[in-house]
């Protein structure tokens, strides 16, 4: 019988008449051959059943297969949450294949419409080419072998000109350099009296200050106190004077009324540059502020009022 089946259930002695009972012989006969079809039936039932073994070896191979199942099916519900996590949102993905789609039509549509446009410029040129386009054509390229040589003729000309251009700053910048440099060499020991260090700018186009460099800084004219302006100038009159003089060009320097605006600290060493370039050069100081120039020195001139009967 094969393990767990259900046992056959006995049924109860029906007792017979009297008449009807078997002998003891035949009761034992019977019994054996029950006994012998019981036998059998187990001996078929256990063949059938096989060695209890190989069951516990089976049982312990599907055990193995069904935790081997259980492990592959978690790695697979884990590979499958991965992949629904990273698959794309469902609506995104619409979203962007309905776009390329209209990409996809508008440029359908536009090709189109260029092969429409193409056979019409087609059309145009056969059209016109039944109109004397080689005519046409052949004046163009007239027109532009002359646009052509008036180019070469402009660049020669344009050439020329910044040759003269350069050649005219190169002899302004040798003018400059010929006529600043004896002024400013001149100019700058009389500046030293008042600003120690400092450099007067000219302007090259003008000749005249323009700016005063002290401490590496360019202060405009336009912005310098009135008395600064005034000593300025002044003294850049006493250094052409001397500059004449060294080239033997003598020159008075006449000076009406002038330092009204400067201070008197400074009005002093404007006096010491008066006299410095007086040793060779003649200075006539015209003024009616005779308290604020008693410090000058120098002759004073004498003017006499006779009455000529």
């Amino acid at each position: 019988m094969r393990p767990n089946s259900p046992r056959p259930q006995r049924r109860p002695r029906q007792r017979l008449p009297a008449a009807r009972r078997p002998k003891p012989g035949q009761r034992l006969a019977r019994s054996e051959a029950s006994e012998a079809a019981c036998r059998a039936a187990l001996d078929a039932a256990r063949a059938e059943a096989g060695d209890a073994a190989e069951h516990a070896a089976r049982a312990e191979a599907a055990r193995h297969a069904v935790a081997d199942t259980a492990g592959r099916l978690a790695a697979a519900q884990d590979r499958l949450g991965a992949l629904e996590a990273s698959a794309p949102d469902l609506d995104t993905a619409q979203a962007r294949l309905d776009r390329a789609q209209s990409v996809i039509d508008r440029t359908a549509r536009e090709r189109a419409e260029l092969v429409r446009r193409v056979a019409e410029l087609d059309g145009f040129i056969r059209s016109e080419a039944s109109l004397g386009i080689e005519e046409e054509l052949e004046e163009v390229r007239g027109r532009l072998s002359a646009a052509r040589d008036r180019a070469r003729h402009c660049e020669a000309e344009v050439r020329a000109l910044v040759r003269l251009r350069r050649a005219l700053e190169d002899a302004r910048t040798a003018a400059r350099d010929a006529y600043f440099g004896p002024v400013t060499a001149e100019l700058r020991p009389l500046l030293a009296l008042l600003h120690e260090g400092a450099e007067l700018r000219l302007d090259d186009r003008t000749l005249l200050p323009a700016a005063l460099a002290r401490s590496g800084v360019d202060e405009e004219l336009e912005i310098l106190s009135g008395g600064t302006r005034e000593q300025i100038a002044i003294l850049t009159r006493l250094a052409f004077a001397r500059l004449l003089a060294r080239r033997g060009q003598p020159v008075p320097v006449i000076l009406d009324d002038a330092l009204v605006h400067t201070d008197d600290a400074r009005i002093e060493a404007m006096f010491t540059a008066l006299h410095r370039i007086a040793r060779d050069q003649q200075i006539l100081v015209l003024t009616c502020r005779q308290r604020a120039f008693e410090a000058l020195g120098g002759e004073r001139a004498l003017v006499r009022i006779e009455d000529v009967a």
